[in-house]
């Protein structure tokens, strides 16, 4: 094996561990498609995610808004595949999640890029608005 300089190796050890890290995340979210996390995971797949994230913190069991906006996430999550994490997490089963983002009422949606929040909103939305909400937020490049 050649020998590179010392500089070169240590820049060639950092890729390889962040290529890894990548790929342990990538493992453990769903890419074409909504990923459900909980209280234990939601802080460290926000913060750890190469790509923005958007959750979706919602009560899908008695929230009508909520019920309205599901299948418009859903379909969005699959045209943003490679581009947005989309994540769900229920407020009713993880409080301390809706606390520590201070979640008073749901849907609310919160997009985030490398664990900075970029914008909330909340409500129910047609599909056209909340996918224009979403590339303004991406576009901005922030």
């Amino acid at each position: 094996m050649t020998e590179f300089d010392p500089e070169l190796q240590e820049i060639l050890k950092k890729k390889a561990s962040s290529l890894k890290k990548d790929a342990s995340f990538f493992n453990e979210v769903n890419q074409n498609g909504v990923t459900h996390v909980d209280d234990s995971n939601i802080d460290r797949i926000v913060q750890s995610s190469p790509l923005p994230v958007l959750v979706d913190f919602s009560a899908d069991a008695w929230c009508k808004p909520c019920q309205v906006m599901a299948p418009i996430y859903e379909e969005l999550s699959r045209e943003y595949t490679n581009k947005v994490v989309f994540l769900k997490i229920n407020t009713d089963h993880n409080p301390q999640a809706s606390g520590r983002y201070r979640i008073f009422s749901v849907p609310t949606f919160i997009m985030f890029k490398s664990g900075n929040r970029l914008a909330q909103r909340a409500g129910a939305a047609p599909k056209v608005k909340f996918k224009a909400w979403i590339e303004e937020i991406i576009s901005s490049g922030a």
